[in-house]
């Protein structure tokens, strides 16, 4: 078997795994899938004589991270073929793909979890923290015009969506217009549409015709509405869907912000990225973060990977709720 990342023109050869691992996608959605989000991701596999028999998607996301811009990939499409599991393939990628991740110094990773107890050997944990916004029917049409969003709408829809999501939240993907031109497609291959909804009058105190929402809906099973973002008539739930991995913890606390003031100092334990370990002085306060290596025969605490992610993770208000 040989492990490496497909070319460009070769990620096709990884379709034939994901069509028999991955059923419940339509066949307009994996069309989708491969025609778009494939232009910009990276297919790791074991593969012999041009056969994938494992492979992992790493999908790449610009994400806000307390206000900092941060470029990190999401694992999606994790599959082994039926032939050859339980022979630690599934590992071997996995190790690979966070070790060139560090190299990049990506702050962290996430997926959500087929089997949450094969990724918690990994060093994931569920983001306790992550929100929803659920859309409040009562008031939610007064005074808005409702329309299919199409292309030229794009770039608004982005400054719309940074705009309430960074006023709310601490951690969310970034959006930009070809973010809503791609979720368009996306919504689209589901038998969707994504909803713009506009202000009919200046009684909100915004000018007629601004954005006031905006909504996805497909009808794959049943109308499904998909992540509502508005200034107003929106609820917060927690939803803790995904599952998060410190990837290299000095970046990850330099892009930290607390409200409430953090200083440990801590032995770190990362079986799958060795180079996270060791001890270090942890410091994170409303004004930034930072992870010092220090010598220290008798740290404070020890922890590994999973548990510090789940101690920082937690100090955020997380809003990601992307599918691929």
């Amino acid at each position: 078997m040989e492990l490496r990342y497909l070319a460009q023109d070769e990620k096709h050869l990884s379709r034939e795994l994901y069509e028999v691992c991955f059923p419940e996608d339509t066949e307009e959605f994996v069309n989708y899938y491969y025609e778009q989000k494939c232009k910009d991701n990276e297919i790791l596999v074991l593969e012999e004589h041009e056969k994938v028999y494992a492979m992992i998607h790493l999908n790449p996301f610009t994400v806000s991270m307390n206000q900092n811009s941060c470029r990190v990939h999401y694992i999606v499409a994790v599959a082994t073929d039926e032939s050859c599991r339980r022979r630690g393939y599934m590992l071997e990628l996995m190790n690979q793909a966070f070790h060139d991740l560090y190299g990049r110094k990506e702050p962290f990773t996430f997926l959500i979890p087929a089997n949450p107890d094969y990724y918690y050997s990994c060093g994931f944990e569920y983001w306790e923290s992550q929100l929803k916004l659920k859309q409040d029917q009562g008031d939610i049409w007064q005074g808005q015009k409702v329309a299919a969003a199409k292309k030229e709408d794009c770039r608004e829809l982005a400054l719309f969506s940074n705009e309430v999501l960074g006023n709310r939240f601490d951690l969310y993907v970034e959006k930009d217009e070809a973010y809503y031109q791609r979720l368009i497609l996306e919504q689209k291959s589901q038998n969707g549409q994504i909803v713009v909804m506009r202000e009919t009058s200046r009684e909100n105190g915004r000018p007629e015709g601004a954005v006031s929402g905006i909504f996805g809906f497909d009808r794959e099973c049943g109308v499904e509405i998909r992540e509502p973002i508005m200034r107003t008539s929106c609820t917060e739930y927690v939803h803790p869907l995904m599952m998060g991995r410190i990837i290299h913890l000095e970046s990850f606390c330099a892009a930290m912000k607390s409200r409430e003031p953090v200083e440990i100092n801590t032995e770190i334990r990362d079986t799958m990225i060795p180079e996270n370990n060791g001890c270090y002085r942890i410091r994170i306060d409303e004004n930034g973060g930072r992870a010092v290596r220090i010598h220290s025969h008798e740290p404070e605490l020890s922890m590994d990977i999973a548990e510090i992610g789940q101690l920082l993770f937690h100090k955020m208000r997380i809003y990601i709720n992307e599918i691929v």
